[in-house]
Parts: C-alpha cells; sequence; structure tokens
C-alpha cells in the first residue's frame, strides 16, 4: 500500500506519470491525496487502470487540497462493502473478506488551516471510531498538516 500526495493531477501526463507508477510498483492499493481532480477527467483516469478500479472522494469547497482517489487491485475490489466519507477530509473504504474478517482503509486529509483541520472534527472521529469498531483491521494514512514548532 502506497500514498502520495499529487498536488493535482489535473494535467493529463502528470495523469499517466501515477497510471505508470502505480502499475510499475506493483501495489494492491495506491492513495493519492490532494488531487483536486475535476469531474471530466474522472472518466479517463478511471479508463487508464486496466484490471483496477479507482474509487473517487467528493471534492470540498473550501478545501485547498481535497481530493482522495484510492485505487485497488480488482482481487481487492471485489470485496468493497462500504464507502463513507466527511467531504474534503477523511474516505474510508471498507473490505468484507470471508470469516467475517473486515479491513477499513482510511485517507485523512487535514487541510493546512486550522479552520480546515477542526470544522469537521466530530464528524471525523465518530467516522474513525465506527471503522474501529466495525473492522477487523483498520489501516489509517494521510496528510496531516503538522506543524513541528
Amino acid at each position: 500500500m502506497t500514498t502520495c500526495n499529487v498536488r493535482s493531477i489535473n494535467n493529463f501526463t502528470k495523469q499517466e506519470d501515477i497510471v505508470y507508477w502505480h502499475k510499475d510498483s506493483c501495489n494492491l492499493v495506491s492513495i493519492l491525496i490532494e488531487t483536486k481532480l475535476k469531474n471530466k477527467a474522472r472518466p479517463w483516469l478511471a479508463s487508464k487502470f486496466d484490471g483496477i478500479c479507482v474509487f473517487f472522494s467528493d471534492l470540498a469547497s473550501g478545501y485547498t487540497g481535497a481530493g482522495v482517489i484510492m485505487v485497488l487491485d480488482n482481487f481487492l475490489a471485489k470485496h468493497v462493502s462500504k464507502i463513507s466519507e466527511v467531504s474534503g477530509c477523511l474516505f474510508c473504504i471498507k473490505l468484507l473478506f470471508k470469516n467475517k474478517l473486515s479491513v477499513s482503509i482510511l485517507e485523512l486529509y487535514a487541510g493546512a488551516s486550522l479552520t480546515a483541520q477542526f470544522s469537521q472534527a466530530a464528524e471525523i472521529n465518530f467516522l474513525i471510531v465506527r471503522a474501529v469498531n466495525e473492522s477487523s483491521f483498520v489501516i489509517l494514512s494521510g496528510d496531516f498538516n503538522e506543524d513541528d514548532s
């Protein structure tokens, strides 16, 4: 599994680079953050991932680097049972396997401004707690925009 901050992928050359990177890396899961991907570019990008399933988050207004894409190998994509999100902040895909084994993959984007980080904190917390309580395993990754000072 890989997470990559792409800082916008509306440029077709950059999209092709990302497609080649994902395929060459042989990842089962690739998470792209700060995509800022416009709706018109989504069908083109999804069509470039042969044998792969692409899930897009909503772009929220007011979040400078918003947008998450989760790319799953078809082997995993067939196990997707639920998709949840807090628009612009958190994207969650829950996978169900045999014997009630479940895995939730969460991608959190905390905007650089304090307003963006805390405006939906309760909703983000609720979704994370629910994933922990309802899943056998939880994978949380993201861009937390933490300041070391």
